[in-house]
């Protein structure tokens, strides 16, 4: 490990000074460079300055950068290499591991590569080069090096350095560069230089120029400051105490300066921003549309991956259309977004149109059955805007979008692609979505040079580059300058605060894990004192960053949680770099939220607001839709059937792979429809002969199967149509055998629409079939795929209550009815459940005297005007408007229904309003 300490040493008051007078300073990282700048021009501010020559003030990387770029665009321009971006290393490293021989049985290349790229920068940075050989290599390092000789050979024949190289290169021609040098340079703020570093340093120091090295002003200063270390009982506990003490902090003066220090700040960022948020901002009325956003009074240093922000990810659904399939999911959010032509004159059809089409869409989805989808959903009258969009785009594809080019032909295409859809939008942009699209700009311009490393490529593997590209790029939009920073351990380093905590900081987090790279000898990681090479180097400079911190502000806290964020939640200890701090306890200040004030402010009064204005004549003799659905919803709560019948809520269908349990039972409701048309009685069934029976089912199966096709034509696609349609003919063809049994019968109705009126209300219903006895008495069939029972239409709310409705309509229009009947169709379990008037109707089925839930009945008559008194009364309680939150047996009720969100049950357990049922409701 090499350090600093080679070069003379200043105080902090002199690096302002030096500045002053034109010296050049160069830090760790850019947030450091960032601050360094901001003091600087305080101080100037302060001392009364009119001007002042901007600060010079870098990264060390970006001072390299800037020597090759100036040396670049001199006289000696052409003896020079090209330096390669971040994206271009990136794919030539995925060329030479793809075609080496290691590289064909590896199945994430793009990943290896980016492993196998950090090494390289490794090696030239800690000078391991020249050290390989002292080793034994094992597999992963042998292939490495294969791959780093082809990397090297490739990169040399074009002209190419990278920034692994570009350090040894400057030091090397650095005299004989025609460009201007620094005369003073102070090293900010570095606890490590790698040996590649101090090299070039020792270039500039042979050459004339004073180099020297300076700490913060925090670390030098000599003051007695406050430590403490804090237990708190979660991680989510922890930032809560967290953010209050910082706004506390602010609150006593807005000229403070706050750190918050996060270790695995990568983990922890939406719940940091989350919890801050709420905090800093407790007033709930920032949350409506129409507020304005005061700038909230912190920053997380760490960016976002460039594919987290909406308005790319929906660039990336476009162009990903072009080319495949994409998941629905984000095609959904796709649909929905304001960064479309049209998205704001059709947002709420298009919320709209998201709900039709999902119930017929797959998992995936392209953009030709998006097209047909939205045709089928009316978008041509609702979304034509959308419509006609999606549509150029199609044709675009078709002809103008080629299938290989060179990545600048690209990069010409895609802001064309974009701008077809309307990309970002009708609407002005924020700062931060306008930040975000010159970000996407840059990238695409940066994309587009890819040609220096990549001469030609498919449309599919230029996208998959560029959404890579996208996603390793962290982007983070400019905000103003704010009190409370929140870092990682990195950005951390010399940085000054007035107050500083530090949090996760238990034994499994800190100190940090070693990471050595995998491609590299792990002996020479740790003779070359690596820091986050071996677990004695991660120690040590985990130690170091401690030690900088209990001296770093006035007030300091280092806190752990008590319990780990695992789904066991076991119990965690403070690091031992920590142990040592004197235990503390805080106490904070409440925070006053919005709804604390209006609690305050007045006398709450509570209001049971469980009835819904009564349905009006006209909606109740022109019928409601659900049909029969309507009464059963009452039935299981009255809340739901309010919510669903009256209010038109309905749960978002989600995208399933094949069919579904309700497509596959409407099949097999179409199969026996078109058999009982055909066939008709008992007699036909025993008369047709195995052949003519066979040809029937096929039939009737491929009918039906036909049929839904229109609507699922990629679940019932080549061979799936044939599976389902075998298996159709014999799950009926089993059925049939069980009909068999049965004595003389005739069906006088299938499929049949009808019209309910119980009590006043009028609905629409669909019988599965209508059996007509010997006898003439008459049978009401519903069809089920699934084993049911009898106990499910009895009772004041029965869980089934079709068959009821269906057996009291017939007993009104004078029929002799004899019974309802499920007839459950399911493999090797096939059967009739039923309620009869008489013994032997049906298969194995008993009279309803005979059955212990009829033994109240005394007659049939007593059975169906009990069932008609039951279904009247649910049908008056939901044309009345009852809307209570009443389930009829809690919790079993609520388990599968699509209104929890909305009746919010699960937080008025216990309430009175909640009515356990007994075995009637």
């Amino acid at each position: 490990m090499s350090h600093s300490s080679q070069f003379p040493k200043i105080p902090f008051g002199e690096v302002l000074k030096r500045i002053n007078a034109g010296a050049t300073v160069i830090t760790p990282n850019r947030r450091l460079a960032l601050a360094l700048k901001a003091r600087f021009n305080q101080e100037q501010i302060n001392g009364k300055a009119a001007t002042w020559y901007t600060a010079d003030v870098l990264p060390l990387t970006s001072l390299i950068e800037r020597i090759y770029f100036n040396a670049l665009y001199s006289k000696q321009a052409l003896t020079l290499p090209l330096l390669l971006s971040a994206a271009q290393e990136q794919v030539l490293w995925e060329s030479v591991i793809q075609s080496s021989a290691a590289g064909k049985s590896l199945l994430q290349i793009p990943q290896t590569a980016q492993s196998a790229r950090e090494a390289w920068q490794l090696a030239h940075a800690w000078q391991l080069k020249r050290h390989f050989r002292d080793f034994y290599p094992n597999e992963d390092v042998k292939a490495f090096l294969d791959w780093a000789e082809s990397y090297q050979h490739i990169t040399e024949r074009n002209g190419q350095t990278d920034q692994a190289r570009i350090g040894d290169l400057l030091t090397e021609h650095y005299e004989s560069l025609d460009i201007k040098k620094p005369l003073s340079l102070i090293c900010y703020g570095f606890d490590v230089i790698a040996p590649q570093s101090i090299a070039f340093l020792n270039k500039l120091a042979a050459i004339g120029c004073e180099v020297v090295t300076a700490s913060s002003a925090m670390s030098q200063a000599r003051f007695l400051n406050s430590i403490q270390r804090v237990e708190n009982i979660s991680s989510r506990d922890e930032i809560y105490q967290a953010a209050v003490w910082a706004r506390a902090k602010v609150e006593a003066d807005h000229a403070v300066r706050v750190g918050i220090v996060v270790p695995a700040l990568a983990n922890y960022r939406s719940a940091l921003m989350r919890i801050f948020t709420t905090v800093m901002q407790p007033d709930i009325r920032f949350a409506l549309p129409s507020a304005t956003h005061p700038v909230v009074p912190f920053n997380i240093s760490l960016g976002l991956a460039l594919t987290s922000y909406p308005l790319i990810e929906s660039a990336l659904v476009v162009l990903a259309l072009l080319d495949r399939e994409v998941e629905f999911s984000r095609v959904s959010h796709w649909l929905r977004s304001p960064f479309l032509a049209g998205a704001e004159a059709e947002m709420e059809q298009r919320a709209l149109l998201d709900m039709r089409i999902r119930r017929y869409a797959e998992p995936v989805i392209s953009l030709e059955r998006l097209l047909v989808l939205i045709q089928q959903a009316g978008g041509q009258t609702d979304c034509p805007v959308l419509l006609q969009r999606l549509s150029v785009l199609a044709a675009f594809r078709q002809t103008q979008l080629p299938r290989s080019e060179s990545h600048t032909v690209f990069a010409r295409i895609i802001p064309e692609v974009l701008q077809i859809v309307g990309f970002p939008g009708e609407r002005s942009l924020d700062s931060t979505e306008y930040q975000t699209v010159s970000k996407w700009q840059a990238l695409i311009a940066d994309f587009a040079t890819l040609d220096h490393v990549s001469a030609k490529t498919s449309y599919h593997e230029a996208i998959r580059r560029l959404k890579r590209i996208a996603g390793d790029t962290l982007f983070q939009p400019e905000t103003p300058e704010v009190p409370i920073q929140i870092l990682g351990v990195l950005e951390a380093a010399e940085m000054e605060f007035d107050y500083l905590w530090v949090m996760g900081l238990s034994d499994e987090q800190w100190p940090l894990r070693a990471r050595p790279n995998p491609f590299l000898p792990p002996e020479l990681q740790r003779k070359a004192r690596l820091p986050l090479g071996s677990t004695l180097e991660s120690s040590a400079y985990c130690q170091r960053l401690t030690d900088g911190w209990l001296s770093g502000a006035k007030e300091v806290i280092l806190s752990y949680p008590k319990y780990s964020d695992d789904r066991d939640g076991h119990e965690l200890k403070p690091s031992p770099l920590i142990q040592s701090v004197p235990q503390g306890k805080l106490t904070l200040p409440l925070i006053t939220q919005h709804r604390d004030l209006i609690v305050q402010s007045c006398e709450l009064e509570r209001i049971e607001d469980n009835q819904a204005p009564p349905l009006d004549k006209g909606t109740m003799t022109q019928g409601i839709k659900g049909g029969t659905s309507v009464i059963k919803d009452y039935a299981a709560c009255p809340f739901r059937a309010w919510a669903k019948h009256r209010l038109h809520i309905k749960n978002q269908d989600v995208p399933h792979v094949g069919l579904n349990a309700m497509e596959r039972g409407s099949l097999v409701h179409q199969v026996l429809a078109q058999l009982w048309r055909q066939l008709q009685t008992k007699e036909a069934l025993d008369a047709i002969s195995d052949d003519d029976l066979e040809n029937m089912l096929t039939s009737a199966a491929s009918s039906a199967v036909l049929q839904m096709r229109q609507y699922r034509p990629v679940a019932l696609s080549g061979r799936f149509a044939q599976v389902e349609q075998r298996r159709l003919v014999r799950l009926a063809r089993e059925w049939l055998a069980e009909e068999k049994k049965r004595g003389h019968f005739m069906v006088i109705a299938t499929e049949e629409k009808r019209t309910i009126r119980i009590g006043d209300l009028v609905l629409s219903a669909r019988l599965d079939r209508v059996d007509e006895l010997e006898d003439g008495q008459h049978i009401v069939i519903d069809y089920k795929t699934s084993k049911q029972s009898i106990q499910t239409m009895l009772g004041e709310r029965p869980d089934e209550p079709q068959l009821p409705l269906y057996l009291v309509m017939t007993e009104e229009t004078q029929q002799q009815a004899a019974g309802v009947a499920f007839a459950a169709i399911k493999r090797g379990d096939m059967g009739f459940a039923a309620i009869v008037r008489d013994a032997d109707l049906l298969p194995g089925v008993k009279a309803f005297s005979q059955l212990n839930a009829c033994k109240q009945f005394d007659t049939w008559e007593d059975l169906v005007a009990a069932w008609r008194q039951y279904l009247t009364n649910l049908a008056m309680g939901f044309c009345s408007g009852d809307a209570r939150v009443n389930p009829k047996n809690f919790p079993a009720t609520c388990e599968y229904c699509d209104m929890q969100l909305f009746c919010r049950i699960h937080e008025r357990i216990g309430d009175n309003s909640i009515e356990q049922g007994d075995e009637n409701g």
